[in-house]
């Protein structure tokens, strides 16, 4: 079976009228009385009554089993809609009222038209998810849709068994839960806290793994050094050079990770001096052991050279092709095989502990998936490669980080003890225009924070350009922003610089200088009133987070004007209630229940709102050096 999570009735109980309205029974299946397709208004369950085989469709995202909601139950002008995609860090797509969604984005993603969650939000306060609760991997929300003078519309949502299962046992289920409410994290919360509570989740904590603790140095794509080195160094002096150079700034670095450049894949880019580079081909692992032409001295040799702190390891799909394939069992398709036993990923894991590593940051998840069919093609094969993982970590003391995750992986979680955090949105300056990331790691959190996951936005360099060189390596214009978004995500905080550009100042905001993090209680997400639109077409992007101790609750806003028209914006915020809200820019403090802000194109406002003391004493703001000026990490 796909999943042990305990089947029961977990949604609201509370019968607001369902947004999306009535369904109606679809079915691919010539045999009659092979399944059983059930609405029972708080949720919609798919059971297969006997054996099937030969299922599948050819078409991930055409359900062959399953419920269609037709145009008028949801097409009525008032409603936004949000999906997430069947992409790399479930790329949050977005619908106004009578349109469609663009499943090809102006960035490099490749997205089949499926979403799940679904979150619609009517003007007259109502929300309604719909949501797994489990079959995790094999069921998806089909978008059918048309073009309308230019433009894409919705035309219907298909629920039900993905298209490309194509074996299933008698008596497996799949089911989507419809979770109504009148605000967009009362929805995501129930949901979570359902799956959750069924799986008896237990997450690793906040302080488990130097990575959550303590500021990290990263070698991923859009760090300085991703296949990359400074001129006349090989990899090992580069790094320990800077991390000497960061021990003299006073910048304490906890842990280093290590990216693909230091095993061998099917294709591998050499590591080259510092310089533009393309995109790593995306081809399987061939070995998970150091390359020799990389790290001639081995991985004893690399981390003795960075101070023996504690690595984070990247791993990605194996490749078809690998030697691994010649023993153990596997699951093979055209782009990735997985193993379907234990013992290469207990293997993994051993030399991972033996080479001094905490973490594993499972990569590319998204191509071991779509990569291959098998995993694909029965229930619980996904979940199960993954459990194994998440086993072998257990059993040799090492913490998990999805990366590239599907929607499917993200809830699949609430299953997995060592899955300490996940990143929520692609890879530090993937996309031309930045807010793109910003809106996608904002939105996404929504998603993660429900699970009970910390979140990660990737690395980012704390210095902006110097002297306007060119270089790709040399700085971001919006240093202080990324470092203010990253600090927020009450998980992973990673910086990617180059020797000569690390900007301490910005750094001693996130830090204290022995590295650990000054952080939140949880994720930052992005606010109610942002959610349809994320300030793109209207207003600016808010977004918030908090920290609770024995005096009360600090509130968080980060304000966004992620609009690319060049276009100078002022929008209002409620607070519900008065606070003491400290505008962290400019240090000047209010007391107001109603704040209202004005930004020009891409900048950005901090305000920090502190409770109010009962007796009438002097409001605590906190340590403004900080962004997060009452955070557990500061005395």
């Amino acid at each position: 079976m796909v999943s042990t999570v305990a089947r029961r009735n977990l949604c609201d109980t509370r019968q607001m009228e369902r947004i999306l309205g009535p369904t109606t029974v679809i079915a691919g299946l010539s045999e009659p009385g092979s399944v059983q397709v059930d609405d029972h208004g708080d949720r919609l369950v798919v059971k297969a009554l006997v054996d099937l085989d030969g299922l599948a469709n050819g078409t991930f995202a055409t359900t062959t089993v399953g419920c269609a909601f037709e145009p008028t139950a949801f097409a009525a002008p008032n409603v936004d809609l949000v999906g997430f995609g069947y992409t790399q860090f479930a790329l949050p797509l977005r619908a106004g009222p009578g349109g469609g969604f663009d499943f090809a984005p102006a960035i490099n993603l490749d997205s089949p038209p499926a979403v799940l969650p679904l979150l619609l939000m009517s003007d007259d306060g109502r929300c309604e998810l719909l949501a797994p609760l489990d079959a995790w991997h094999e069921q998806v929300i089909s978008v059918e849709q048309s073009v309308v003078d230019g433009a894409p519309r919705i035309d219907r949502f298909v629920w039900g068994w993905l298209g490309d299962l194509d074996v299933v046992p008698a008596g497996f289920e799949a089911t989507l839960g419809i979770f109504t409410g009148t605000s967009v994290h009362e929805v995501f919360n129930a949901w979570g806290s359902s799956i959750r509570g069924a799986a008896g989740t237990t997450r690793p904590g906040r302080y488990v793994d130097p990575l959550l603790t303590h500021l990290s140095y990263w070698t991923d794509n859009g760090a300085a050094y991703w296949y990359r080195t400074e001129a006349g160094k090989d990899i090992t002096t580069t790094l320990s050079d800077k991390l000497a150079e960061l021990d003299a700034l006073g910048v304490g670095i906890g842990s280093v990770e290590l990216d693909s450049w230091f095993y061998t894949h099917e294709v591998s880019r050499p590591v080259s001096e510092t310089g533009y580079l393309e995109a790593v081909p995306p081809t399987g692992m061939l070995s998970w052991k150091p390359r020799a032409e990389v790290l001639p001295d081995g991985m004893a040799a690399l981390r003795k050279a960075l101070g023996n702190r504690p690595l984070a390891l990247h791993s990605r799909h194996i490749s078809p092709t690998s030697p691994y394939l010649s023993s153990g069992s596997w699951w093979v398709g055209e782009r990735a095989a997985m193993p379907s036993d234990f013992a290469v990923l207990d293997e993994w894991c051993r030399d991972a502990a033996s080479w001094g590593a905490t973490c594993i940051e499972q990569d590319w998840m998204m191509v071991a998936y779509f990569g291959n069919e098998e995993l694909r093609a029965q229930p619980g094969r996904s979940l199960a490669w993954q459990r194994a993982l998440d086993q072998s970590a257990t059993n040799r003391g090492l913490h998990l980080l999805w990366c590239m995750a599907l929607p499917g992986d993200f809830a699949a979680t609430v299953e997995l003890d060592r899955v300490m955090a996940i990143r929520t949105s692609d890879d530090y300056r993937f996309a031309e225009d930045p807010a793109l990331l910003w809106i996608w790691y904002l939105t996404v959190n929504v998603m993660a924070d429900s699970l009970g996951l910390p979140v990660f936005k990737d690395c980012f360099f704390s210095a902006t350009p110097d002297g306007g060189t060119g270089d790709a390596t040399d700085g971001d214009q919006h240093a202080e922003l990324e470092a203010l978004l990253a600090v927020m995500s009450a998980g992973v905080v990673g910086i990617g610089d180059r020797i000569g550009r690390t900007d301490a100042n910005v750094l001693s905001r996130i830090a204290l200088p022995d590295g650990r993090i000054v952080g939140p209680d949880r994720p930052i997400t992005i606010a109610e009133q942002s959610m349809a639109d994320a300030g793109r077409s209207a207003g600016l992007c808010w977004a918030e987070t908090e920290t609770t101790n024995e005096h009360g609750t600090w509130r968080y806003i980060v304000v966004i004007n992620t609009s690319d028209d060049q276009v100078v914006r002022s929008d209002t915020f409620s607070l519900e209630e008065a606070m003491h809200v400290y505008w962290w820019r400019d240090g000047t403090a209010t007391t107001t229940a109603e704040l209202t802000v004005e930004l020009a194109p891409r900048d950005w406002a901090l305000l920090v709102c502190c409770p109010i003391p009962a007796d009438g004493g002097e409001p605590i703001v906190g340590d403004t050096s900080f962004y997060v000026t009452m955070s557990a990490a500061l005395p």
